[in-house]
């Protein structure tokens, strides 16, 4: 089951988005408050729209009402965050992966605090990943994954949560085997993909993995 959540972050191409979203066929999409605005700017129709409804253009939100698109309405003062609230939904909806667009951009805490969110995800046994444009950002915890994409595009592997032990990196123009990486460097950024396939993987620790599209 594959959710697709778009908020209120940025978005700079709107047709690059909306191909990456047809593209995917997502089971359900759901509109975090504002992202209902960027979903109306695609001529997209989301399964659901979530939150306080204080970002969302009264315009947008009465076109949904018109296609019966389903609301769940918030109070502005609450624990969780908007984004949380549509991954609550999310897992009830039983995602195995959530792709989040429009996480970026704006205001930095947000930002941060949706990457964080990665791990959050991770803990409910779905598998997570930011799309933008430009970018794909994904976790690695103890395991190895493999990453599709094109000769050139750029990779950034950044320990987190502490040092990643046991860092190997294939098929990338800096490889590394069984790598020790501290948290505190950044010996990790700006790999190049050497072809459409490549592998990073960490025995022991969490990793950031940034896969900048060529």
């Amino acid at each position: 089951m594959k959710v697709c959540i778009i908020l209120n972050g940025e978005v700079k191409d709107y047709n690059i988005i909306k191909k990456i979203i047809n593209k995917e066929k997502y089971d359900f999409i759901i509109c975090a408050d504002g992202g209902a605005n960027h979903a109306y700017n695609m001529d997209i129709i989301p399964d659901y729209i979530i939150g306080d409804l204080d970002s969302a253009s009264e315009s947008v939100i009465n076109y949904y009402k018109e296609k019966n698109v389903s609301f769940e309405k918030f109070p502005s003062k609450k624990d969780e965050t908007d984004m949380e609230i549509c991954i609550y939904l999310a897992e009830k909806l039983n995602a195995k992966r959530i792709d989040l667009i429009a996480a970026m951009g704006g205001r930095i805490d947000h930002t941060i605090a949706n990457i964080n969110l990665l791990y959050y995800i991770r803990e409910k046994n779905i598998f997570p990943k930011i799309i933008s444009e430009k970018e794909e950002i994904q976790l690695a915890i103890n395991e190895k994954l493999v990453l599709k994409g094109n000769k050139g595009d750029i990779i950034s592997v950044i320990p987190t949560k502490g040092d990643a032990n046991g860092v190997t990196l294939e098929n990338l123009e800096y490889p590394l085997e069984e790598y020790n990486m501290k948290y505190s460097m950044p010996l990790g950024i700006s790999n190049v993909m050497l072809g459409k396939l490549c592998s990073v993987s960490v025995k022991e620790g969490a990793l950031l993995v940034i896969r900048n599209i060529n």
